[in-house]
């Protein structure tokens, strides 16, 4: 059985499944050893990570595909892959696809914003037409060489055209064969409460987690509504951002080796030698 195929049995179970955003096979690995089940490529966490920049479309399908492969050549958890638009039209999503498949991504996100931003406004949410995310849907289907990986359609139409039309694109996304949808940026339980009474029990529903002012911040109430998926995007890149100014401060100020117990070998070497020389 595939992971995609065993992620599709696991979504339709409880607890409700939670993952965690990382950002390259480390953090992957540490999420793993953590105890999760799944975790989730971040497009915003590798922008920051691996060019330092913000979440502004810079990164290629083909660098984000190298990322995934190295992920998945580490841990043995499913992987959400964060595809964006699908990096361009119908027909650049199908490549994007077969390539984030190839690299072990068993469930691929695909959103409906625009994929060239305004130049005054990079991190704006403007929208492509229905009809065009459905085209992308279709063909993202289409590619798939393992008909058990999902294809999870993401809406930002909260943000710009209101509950009701991202309602209506929710719809319109799982009618043109999306596995799972995630509509971003609802707030309130309210907001939360109007989807799983649309969708739930119907296709699984994935919530993101990122906004401490956010009414609902546990996947515990996230559950209790009837989602499938939490999803914790920004733990690992807020965690590691914050450990790396604090322990370049210490430094810098003390210019000497800190007092408290580092970890000199966080990968576990050993462990891993072991093991490759057991018979």
């Amino acid at each position: 059985m595939s992971q995609a195929a065993a992620l599709r049995i696991r979504l339709r179970q409880k607890p409700i499944l939670v993952a965690p955003g990382i950002y390259d096979a480390f953090s992957a690995w540490r999420a793993e050893q953590a105890g999760f089940e799944a975790v989730f490529v971040s497009g915003s966490s590798l922008a920051a990570m691996h060019l330092g920049r913000p979440d502004i479309g810079l990164l290629t399908v083909s660098e984000t595909a190298d990322i995934v492969a190295r992920i998945a050549d580490r841990v043995s958890i499913p992987l959400f892959v964060d595809a964006d638009q699908g990096f361009g039209n119908s027909y650049t999503v199908a490549r994007s696809v077969r390539l984030l498949e190839r690299a072990g991504a068993s469930a691929i996100q695909i959103e409906d914003q625009q994929e060239v931003k305004p130049a005054d406004a990079p991190l704006s949410r403007p929208l492509i037409p229905q009809q065009v995310m459905v085209d992308k849907i279709r063909s993202a289907r289409d590619a798939l060489t393992d008909d058990q990986t999902i294809i999870s359609a993401r809406s930002d139409a909260m943000s710009t055209e209101g509950l009701e039309r991202a309602l209506e694109r929710a719809q319109a996304y799982m009618d043109a064969g999306a596995d799972m949808i995630f509509v971003e940026s609802l707030t309130t339980r309210g907001e939360m409460k109007r989807l799983t009474d649309s969708f739930a029990g119907r296709v699984p529903l994935l919530h993101n987690l990122l906004r401490p002012d956010d009414e609902i911040t546990s996947a515990t109430e996230v559950e209790a509504l009837g989602y499938s998926v939490a999803l914790f995007p920004g733990v690992a890149v807020g965690a590691v951002g914050t450990a790396l100014a604090d322990s370049f401060a210490q430094l810098k100020q003390d210019s000497a080796l800190p007092k408290a117990k580092a970890l000199v070998d966080p990968v576990g070497a050993k462990d891993f030698l072991i093991k490759r020389s057991e018979p």
